[in-house]
């Protein structure tokens, strides 16, 4: 689900191309207005949670609980921070994300708990972003023209200057990405005991 028209379009044709279409579907659609309950399997929920902001955080974590079956999963990735700056700072609230609320990850993982789910695990993924960042501003740098021709130099400054000091933030632990997997009580879940890495 999204409500990115254009990133819908990109998915699906990748979902084409992998010949996903009777396993993936992807909606045009604002979480709050999904309309099942008790009915998927699993659901997941990337880089999402912290444009929900604090007041809509419950409603955000009753709509994951409510979408999957009893027993079923549901992995949440989002960005975690500690400090006085929850929105990532007044550049970032400024010019990137003016939507963004961050907190640390204890504190995510008690509003979902709150909502209804159990946390089964917790992977921090502050490192690896470290070298998803760079991978982002190598393709950034690589495509400067074309993105200048887009948007302009000014934005393209802005950018730049975003993903050289989100890489610093997560390098230096100022930043945190984090998985959290947690299942639907009301049945058994079909989870292993142990991870298997």
């Amino acid at each position: 689900m999204t409500i990115a028209a254009e990133q819908k379009k990109f998915i699906d044709a990748r979902i084409a191309e992998r010949g996903l279409g009777d396993r993936v579907e992807i909606r045009l659609q604002d979480y709050r207005e999904v309309p099942e309950r008790d009915h998927f399997d699993a659901v997941g929920s990337i880089e999402m949670g912290e444009h929900v902001g604090e007041r809509n955080y419950p409603t955000y974590a009753e709509v994951l609980r409510r979408s999957v079956r009893p027993g079923g999963r549901v992995l949440v990735q989002q960005m975690s921070r500690t400090g006085k700056w929850p929105g990532g700072g007044p550049f970032i609230e400024s010019f990137i994300a003016p939507d963004m609320y961050m907190r640390p990850v204890g504190e995510t993982v008690a509003h979902l708990e709150r909502g209804g789910l159990e946390v089964r695990d917790v992977h921090a993924l502050r490192e690896h972003y470290v070298l998803t960042v760079a991978g982002w501003l190598e393709r950034f740098e690589a495509n400067l023209g074309r993105l200048t021709d887009l948007v302009g130099e000014e934005v393209v400054r802005v950018w730049r200057l975003y993903l050289v000091g989100g890489a610093m933030a997560f390098r230096d632990g100022r930043m945190g990405v984090d998985q959290i997997l947690m299942v639907r009580p009301g049945r058994p879940h079909d989870l292993p005991p142990v991870r298997g890495w």
